[in-house]
């Protein structure tokens, strides 16, 4: 059952090769917070360097949690910020869904129990992560 989808910031919902938001990974978080726990995990120094990418308020408005490396001692792909992020999300991470662009930190998730996804572009990858998403939603697997 999954009950939360983590975000990786920088390739996922911030589009690093063009330096711009990737605004229909944005609408697609704000079209899952009623039926999911949505969190931001991401290998930066800290909260604050997030902040400076995003409108005033906007991450607590997309995320239920975001979780930035620097401001725990961990980084991806270090199995303890997976766990850490589903506890801070209030789930186990079996429950989670994890969206990153780089494979290893796909990889990482899964050895800890939740399931990733890899995302590639929005071209190539935002039509097969909503399907796989309503897949869940279909089989009832969320909460």
């Amino acid at each position: 059952m999954i009950k939360a989808i983590i975000f990786d910031c920088f390739g996922v919902v911030l589009d690093v090769m063009r330096n711009t938001r990737n605004e229909p990974v944005i609408e697609l978080i704000r079209s899952l917070r009623p039926k999911y726990q949505v969190g931001m995990l991401s290998n930066v120094r800290g909260r604050r360097s997030l902040d400076e990418r995003f409108q005033d308020g906007e991450l607590d408005v997309l995320f239920d949690v975001v979780v930035a490396s620097g401001d725990i001692g961990f980084e991806k792909p270090d199995p303890e910020i997976y766990t850490m992020t589903a506890a801070k999300l209030g789930v186990s991470p079996e429950e989670c869904l994890f969206v990153d662009d780089i494979p290893e930190f796909c990889i990482a998730a899964e050895s800890v129990g939740m399931k990733s996804f890899r995302f590639v572009s929005s071209e190539q990858s935002l039509d097969e992560l909503k399907q796989l998403i309503s897949e869940f939603d279909k089989k009832g697997q969320n909460h």
